[in-house]
């Protein structure tokens, strides 16, 4: 998307829709180590781990945001947001292609 938004309106474009998706990663990257840190079989440490890392993810993201609302003047707000969201959709897109590529070379019909 940074690419395509380069191209068509400029490096600021580009920037802004490369940083949402730095946005999105960042966050992600921090809940897969919390939840793959401890390997744990009590429910309860497990619910705890899956809600603190859920909500450290959210903290992350909303300063994430605020910092480059903030420290960035140049920022186009439709791009980041718009990187952003492309990011946030390749995690539910992509695991659905995958099945579906992964179902037709099995030769299973849905």
């Amino acid at each position: 998307m940074a690419t395509l938004a380069f191209w068509v309106q400029g490096q600021s474009y580009a920037m802004s829709a490369l940083f949402g998706g730095i946005i999105c990663l960042l966050p992600s990257l921090y809940s897969a180590y919390k939840l793959t840190a401890k390997r744990t079989a009590d429910v309860a440490i497990l619910t705890r781990t899956i809600f603190s890392a859920e909500l450290g993810k959210i903290v992350i993201t909303a300063t994430l945001f605020t910092l480059v609302f903030v420290t960035q003047e140049w920022i186009q707000p439709v791009a980041l947001l718009g990187g952003f969201i492309l990011a946030q959709l390749t995690y539910w897109l992509v695991p659905l292609w995958v099945d579906s590529r992964h179902k037709h070379k099995k030769g299973i019909r849905t």
